[in-house]
C-alpha cells in the first residue's frame, strides 16, 4: 500500500474513532452494553436473553475486557449528554466494527488492486455512520463475506465457505452464498473433494456458536426473534415500524404472505448454477447473484434499513469485476442518500447525537408520512442500483444521476409530505386489506410551519433550475 492508501486509511479512521464515543443509537447500543455490563459486574452469562446472535455476544465480550480492565484500575469515563453508554466503553463497543470496516477496505484493496475502488467503501458515509455512530454490526457479516468471495477467486474453496458460514452466523444471510457453492458442488457430485468438507465444517462451526445459547436456554429467543423474523414469520423490529414499500403502501408484508426468503434463495442458488455451468466465471457469477439476493431482500422482505449497505462493497467489488465504473460510483451515492434518509426519516439526528430524540432540523425530520417518504426514495434508488448493476447501457456513471436524485427527493417530499398523498393511499389500504393490516399507525396531521413554507419554496425553484439546464437526462 502506497502513501494514498495510507492517508485513505487514516483519514477512515480518525473519522470513525472520533465519532464513535460521542454518537449512538440509545435503544440498540443499550441493549450490547447491559449484557457486557450483566458480565464483567456480576458474572452473569446473557446468552438466554442477549437480543441478536450468538457470536456478536462472544465478540463483543473480547473486545469490552479491555475496557473492563481499564476501569478496574480506576481510569475514568463519562457520559456524553444523555446517551445510553459512557464515551470510552462505546468505543469499545463499535472497535470490532471499526475494524471490520479496515478489513473489508484492505480485501477491496487487494482484490481490485486500485485504491479507487476501496475509497468507495472506506469514506463512504453509510458504512461509517452503521459502524461509528449506529454501532449496528453489518460490517461484521460484511467481512467474512467479502473475505470469502476473494478466497473464492484464489480457488480456496474450503476457507472461502468457513468464511461465508461465519458470515452468515453473524446475520444469516451469509448463509446464501454458502448455499450457492453448496448446491454448486452437488449438482457438479463433487461428493468427496468439496462437498462432505464444506457440510461437515458448516455444521460444526454452527454447533460451536450455537451451543452454549442452547445450553443456557436462548435457542427459543434466537429463532423468535432473528430466524423467524428473517424469513418472514415476524415483525422486523418492535414498535410495528415498517421499512418495506409494500408494508408502508398497502400494510402488507410480503414475507408473510408468500415464501419470499425461500423463493430467493432457490432463484439465487439457480440462477448461479446455471451461469457457471455456462461457462462464466464462478467468482462473477458469485459476486452477482449474491448482489442479486440482497436486492431481493431490500424490496421482498421484512427488511431492516441496515440491510442496504450489503449493497455497498459488494456493488463495487462487482462493478469492478465486470468493468462498470458507474456501479462503482453509484454505489457511493447510494451510501450518501441512505444516510440522509436514515438519519432524518427513520431516525433523527439528535436521537444519534444527543441520545435524545430532540429534533435538530424540523423540516427534513421527524415528518407526517415519513415512512412513505423513505421507502419511495429507498426503492427508487435501489432501482437505479438494479440498473447499473444488470443493464448494459449503464455501464458508465452520469453526473445527472445527481441532480436527478435531488429532483426526485424534492418531488416526493412535496406529494407526500406537504400534499399528503400517502395519507390517502394508507386509508384506501385499510379497507381493502383489513385482514392483512397489522398494528394501525395514526398519521400526524400536516402542519404548515414556516419550515414547510420554505421547503416547498425550495421545491418549487428546484425544478424550475433543474429543468431549464439538465437537458442531457433523456440520454440516460
Amino acid at each position: 500500500m502506497n502513501r494514498s492508501g495510507y492517508a485513505v486509511l487514516l483519514s477512515g479512521l480518525v473519522l470513525r474513532l472520533g465519532l464513535a464515543p460521542l454518537t449512538g443509537h440509545p435503544y440498540d447500543t443499550g441493549l450490547f452494553v447491559t449484557s457486557q455490563r450483566l458480565y464483567y459486574e456480576n458474572g452473569i452469562l446473557d446468552l438466554r436473553y442477549f437480543p441478536t446472535v450468538p457470536l456478536l455476544y462472544y465478540i463483543q465480550l473480547a473486545f469490552y475486557a479491555p475496557y473492563a480492565l481499564l476501569r478496574l484500575i480506576g481510569i475514568p469515563d463519562f457520559q456524553f449528554f444523555y446517551h445510553t453508554t459512557l464515551m470510552i466503553e462505546g468505543l469499545f463497543l463499535k472497535l470490532p466494527l471499526i475494524l471490520c470496516d479496515v478489513g473489508i477496505f484492505l480485501v477491496l484493496l487487494k482484490f481490485t488492486g486500485k485504491l479507487f475502488p476501496a475509497t468507495l467503501f472506506f469514506l463512504n458515509p453509510f458504512p461509517i455512520y452503521l459502524s461509528a455512530v449506529w454501532g449496528t454490526y453489518d460490517s461484521l457479516m460484511l467481512f467474512p463475506l467479502i473475505l470469502g468471495i476473494y478466497l473464492y477467486l484464489q480457488n480456496n474453496n474450503a476457507l472461502a465457505g468457513i468464511g461465508f458460514v461465519l458470515s452468515g452466523l453473524l446475520k444469516l444471510f451469509g448463509f446464501f452464498a454458502f448455499a450457492m457453492i453448496f448446491f454448486e458442488t452437488l449438482v457438479r457430485r463433487r461428493f468427496r473433494q468439496e462437498l462432505l468438507l464444506g457440510f461437515t465444517s458448516a455444521l460444526t462451526l454452527t454447533a460451536l456458536v450455537m451451543l452454549p445459547t442452547f445450553l443456557f436456554g436462548g435457542l427459543e429467543g434466537f429463532l423468535n426473534g432473528l430466524v423467524f423474523r428473517f424469513i418472514g414469520l415476524g415483525r422486523p423490529s418492535a414498535g410495528g415500524a415498517r421499512w418495506n414499500l409494500f408494508e408502508v403502501l398497502f400494510n402488507i408484508n410480503p414475507a408473510g404472505i408468500f415464501p419470499t426468503v425461500p423463493i430467493i434463495a432457490a432463484a439465487i442458488c439457480v440462477g448461479y448454477v446455471f451461469e457457471t455451468k455456462k461457462g462464466k466465471r464462478r467468482d462473477i457469477a458469485l459476486m452477482k447473484w449474491t448482489l442479486v439476493g440482497a436486492i431481493g431482500f431490500a424490496l421482498f422482505s421484512a427488511s431492516e434499513p441496515q440491510w442496504l449497505s450489503w449493497l455497498v462493497p459488494i456493488g463495487i467489488l462487482y462493478g469492478h469485476s465486470v468493468g462498470k465504473s458507474g456501479l462503482q460510483y453509484f454505489s457511493y451515492i447510494f451510501g450518501v442518500v441512505q444516510t440522509f434518509l436514515t438519519m432524518t426519516l427513520l431516525q433523527n439526528t439528535g436521537y444519534l447525537l444527543l441520545g435524545t430524540g430532540y429534533v435538530l432540523v424540523g423540516y427534513v425530520e421527524n415528518l407526517p408520512s415519513g415512512s412513505l417518504l423513505y421507502v419511495s426514495i429507498m426503492t427508487f434508488m435501489v432501482g437505479m442500483f438494479s440498473c447499473y448493476a444488470f443493464v448494459e447501457r449503464f455501464r458508465l456513471f452520469r453526473i445527472e444521476i445527481v441532480p436527478l436524485t435531488v429532483l426526485i427527493y424534492l418531488q416526493a417530499y412535496f406529494w407526500i409530505v406537504i400534499v399528503g398523498v400517502g395519507r390517502g393511499i394508507w386509508a384506501t389500504s385499510m379497507i381493502v386489506f383489513p385482514k392483512l393490516r397489522s398494528r394501525p399507525q395514526v398519521a400526524k396531521p400536516v402542519r404548515f410551519r414556516f419550515e414547510v413554507a420554505a421547503m416547498t419554496r425550495v421545491i418549487i425553484s428546484a425544478q424550475a433550475e433543474f429543468s431549464l439546464s439538465i437537458v442531457g437526462i433523456q440520454n440516460l
